[in-house]
C-alpha cells in the first residue's frame, strides 16, 4: 500500500493546529506546545505529555527520531495515513503532525491511565466482568476499522491505553497503527508480536482482519489468568510458533478454577472461529452492559452477563 499524506484535522473538528505540516523547527513547536514529562517510549519514539499554549488543552506528543526509521519509514506513514482517517471513541485520535529536519512530531489525544500491559503487570489478572468489558471496548474499535477493511496486525496490551473517567471508571482505546494496513486481498507478510500472532500468519496461507480477533482472544485469556495461552518453557520462538499453529489450548488448575466453564468454552471457541466473534451474543451483551456502566476497578461483581 502506498502511503498517502493526510490533513491534520477534518471538517467539523474543534482542534486546529497553529503550525503547517511542512518542515518547521523545534523552536516553532515549542512556541505552540509546552512539552512536559515522558509518558511512554519505544524503539523508535518517545511520547511526552504536552499542553497547547493557546487554549491549555492537554495532548500527547509522539516524537519520532527519523534516523531510527531508516528502512521502516512506511510504519510512520501508515500511522499518519490511517489514524488521520479514523474517528472513533475507542481509538486514540491523531490531531496534527509536524516535521523538523531530524524528527517527526505527532500531536495526539492524551490518554491518562497508561497502557494495559502496565495494568496487567501490576494487577496480575482481572475478574470476568472486567475482562468482558475490555473485550467489548476492543471489539468496538476492531469492528470500526474492519468495516473500513483495515487490519491492525499488532493488537497487544502495550497498544491499548486506559482512559480514566469519573468514579474509577476506565475504558480502553486502541493505538499504534504502525503495522496496520488496508486489506483488499489475502496478505502474506509475516509480522506482529510473537505471543499474539495468529496461526494463518505463521502458516503463510494468507490472512486478513480475523488475525486481530485471534489476538483479542489471546488477550482475553491473559487478562483472566495472568499468562498467555501458548508459551515456550525455554522462550524458544520456533517452539512458540509451533504451539500457536497447533492451537491446543489448556486451562491449567488452579489458575482457571475460579473461571466459569462457560467462559473457558467461549475462549476455546473464540480462537477456533475468529471470523464472527466480534458479533458473538456474549460480546453484544457485554457491549450493552458497558453502555450502562463502563469498566470499573471494583470487583464486587464477579461474573459478566452471558447469553
Amino acid at each position: 500500500m502506498s502511503p498517502e499524506s493526510i490533513q491534520p484535522h477534518r471538517k467539523g473538528e474543534s482542534f486546529a493546529s497553529p503550525l503547517s505540516e511542512s518542515n518547521v523547527t523545534l523552536s516553532d513547536i515549542e512556541q505552540c506546545y509546552d512539552i512536559g514529562r515522558v509518558v511512554g517510549d519505544g524503539n523508535f519514539a518517545v511520547v511526552r505529555e504536552c499542553r497547547r499554549r493557546d487554549d491549555g488543552q492537554t495532548l500527547a506528543l509522539k516524537i519520532i527520531e527519523r534516523s531510527k526509521l531508516v528502512g521502516r519509514e512506511h510504519m510512520m506513514q501508515n500511522e499518519l495515513s490511517l489514524l488521520g482517517s479514523l474517528c472513533h471513541p475507542r481509538i486514540v485520535r491523531l490531531y496534527a503532525h509536524h516535521h523538523t529536519d531530524t524528527h517527526s512530531y505527532l500531536v495526539m489525544e492524551f490518554v491518562s491511565g497508561g497502557d494495559l500491559f502496565e495494568a496487567i503487570s501490576e494487577k496480575g489478572k482481572f475478574s470476568e466482568l472486567e475482562a468482558g468489558m475490555m473485550v467489548s471496548d476492543v471489539s468496538e474499535a476492531l469492528n470500526y476499522i474492519h468495516c473500513k477493511s483495515i487490519v491492525h496486525r499488532d493488537l497487544k496490551p502495550e497498544n491499548l491505553l486506559i482512559e480514566h473517567l469519573t468514579n474509577d471508571i476506565c475504558r480502553l482505546k486502541l493505538g499504534d497503527f504502525g503495522l496496520a494496513m488496508v486489506v483488499t486481498e489475502p496478505v502474506y507478510t509475516i509480522c506482529g508480536t510473537p505471543t499474539y500472532v495468529a496461526p494463518e500468519i505463521l502458516l503463510e496461507t494468507g490472512y486478513g482482519v480475523p488475525v486481530d480477533v485471534w489476538a483479542l482472544g489471546v488477550l482475553l485469556y491473559i487478562v483472566l489468568c495472568g499468562f498467555p495461552p501458548f508459551r515456550s518453557r525455554d522462550r524458544d520462538q520456533e517452539e512458540l510458533f509451533q504451539l500457536i499453529k497447533q492451537a491446543h489450548l489448556h486451562f491449567l488448575s488452579p489458575y482457571w478454577d475460579p473461571i466459569s466453564e462457560g467462559d473457558t468454552y467461549f475462549i476455546h471457541k473464540w480462537l477456533l472461529h475468529t471470523q464472527s466473534n466480534l458479533m458473538h451474543p456474549w460480546v453484544k451483551a457485554m457491549t450493552s452492559f458497558c453502555r450502562q456502566g463502563p469498566l470499573c476497578h471494583s470487583t464486587a461483581i464477579k461474573h459478566p452477563p452471558r447469553t
